[in-house]
């Protein structure tokens, strides 16, 4: 890695060899292409051969595999120095069974491979939620402990893999580090942007609160940048970091921002935490009831998600991998198009 070769070296002439899981999706498609304009030789692991001809023309190489098939993840860790692992389901709509097993089953199969394959390191990428999406204002720090439950399949499975990481730490010569991000957004999110510009267009945006709570939030180009600072580092192994934008943004700040760059109307309408949570309940049950295969317009998870105010410390992956956000949300909100 550009960060671990001889004195004077980088990734540029080394050509470290690193694979990136989950190369489809938003996040695991940026980091590909920031590792190859880093001098990489870089590897994707995917589950079909869609959405990914930009990487192929870049030279990368591809693995076709399945979190779940430990075969094609040994395939795909032969001869990688270090494994980024972004795969995940991500989604707040889906069976138990499923977040189980493709987050956390999926992650204890990557750990696996990478042992067997001989791989030094190992860059995981957890999510803020396994701290439950606090809503008091505190300061919220890498220290700060698990809350005692979890209310969703996506924090409880995000929270399964994360430990089974930092466990992995150490044993059979594999070096493990995790990375918390926010919301992860971006131009190319088709997440949970896009649902908050899609309520705006139909004038059924609804703040909570008065959106006076601050949200966390991970640009993409800062967070891929912050991954590879992560895999480079020395002193990362056995630690975890967050990465967010380090910038204090309250949610009635950033739905306006988005109706701005949208030209569209601003939110209106504000209701009580309780009462849209509420109503998300409803919306998510007669979901159900439909059987829906996609996420309904509110679940509440994302109610939860977009009423989170806590103040998220990165003073940590500042002070020990330099890592510094690049993007500001003034200028980020102006890339997006809708």
């Amino acid at each position: 890695m550009g960060g671990t070769a001889a004195p004077g070296t980088t990734a540029l002439i080394t050509g470290t060899r690193a694979l990136v899981s989950g190369a489809t999706g938003f996040l695991g498609g940026h980091l590909a292409q920031v590792l190859h304009g880093l001098g990489y030789r870089v590897r994707i692991l995917v589950h079909k051969r869609n959405r990914v001809e930009h990487l192929l023309a870049l030279g990368m190489e591809i693995v076709e595999g399945d979190l779940l098939d430990t075969t094609s993840l040994v395939r795909a860790t032969a001869g990688q120095t270090v494994v980024f692992h972004t795969a995940g389901k991500v989604t707040d709509w889906g069976p138990r069974a499923e977040y189980f097993q493709v987050n956390a089953d999926g992650t204890r199969n990557v750990i696996a491979a990478c042992r067997q394959s001989g791989v030094g390191r190992l860059v995981h990428v957890s999510s803020l939620s396994v701290l439950g999406l606090p809503r008091t204002g505190e300061v919220i720090t890498e220290e700060t402990p698990y809350p005692r439950s979890l209310p969703d399949w996506y924090s409880q499975s995000k929270r399964a893999a994360e430990q089974l990481v930092r466990e992995a730490n150490g044993v059979a010569g594999l070096a493990t580090t995790v990375v918390r991000p926010g919301v992860i957004w971006g131009p190319g999110d088709i997440t949970i942007v896009p649902r908050l510009a899609e309520l705006l267009r139909r004038r059924q945006m609804i703040l909570i609160d008065g959106g006076r709570n601050l949200l966390g939030l991970s640009h993409i180009e800062s967070l891929a940048r912050g991954l590879v600072l992560a895999a480079e580092s020395p002193g990362a192994p056995g630690r975890v970091y967050h990465m967010t934008d380090g910038e204090e943004i309250t949610a009635r700040e950033a739905v306006d921002a988005l109706a701005a760059v949208m030209g569209v109307r601003r939110a209106r309408f504000s209701l009580p935490y309780g009462a849209v949570y509420g109503i998300a309940a409803v919306i998510e049950g007669a979901a159900h009831l439909a059987g829906r295969a996609t996420p309904p317009s509110m679940t509440r998870y994302g109610v939860r998600l977009v009423a989170c105010h806590c103040r998220y410390d990165i003073s940590k992956a500042r002070r020990e991998l330099g890592y510094q956000p690049v993007v500001t949300f003034r200028e980020g909100i102006k890339q997006l198009s809708f």
